[in-house]
């Protein structure tokens, strides 16, 4: 990563932390979530991104909405039916 773009990345994140209160012991996630916010801004200005795929970044987060999906897995499908919903 070439030294503006991580100045970039260190700006992001103490701001990120910053709006969030400030929270102790979180510092790797501000510092992923400024890297994927300044990588899009690159992507968007043409340039390509050195960051490499974190696939920490893919699991869902609580609140989330699910995927839509046609498919009702079995276990919910017998707890549906047990609420009287099939």
């Amino acid at each position: 990563m070439n030294e503006q773009r991580e100045e970039r990345v260190r700006r992001r994140a103490y701001q990120l932390w910053e709006d969030d209160g400030a929270p102790e012991g979180r510092a790797d996630e501000y510092w992923s979530r400024a890297e994927k916010q300044i990588a899009a801004e690159y992507d968007a200005e043409g340039d390509t991104s050195s960051i490499a795929s974190d696939q920490a970044g893919k699991r869902r987060l609580a609140g989330e909405p699910l995927q839509e999906s046609a498919a009702i897995p079995p276990n919910e499908l017998a707890r549906d039916k047990r609420r009287g919903g099939g």
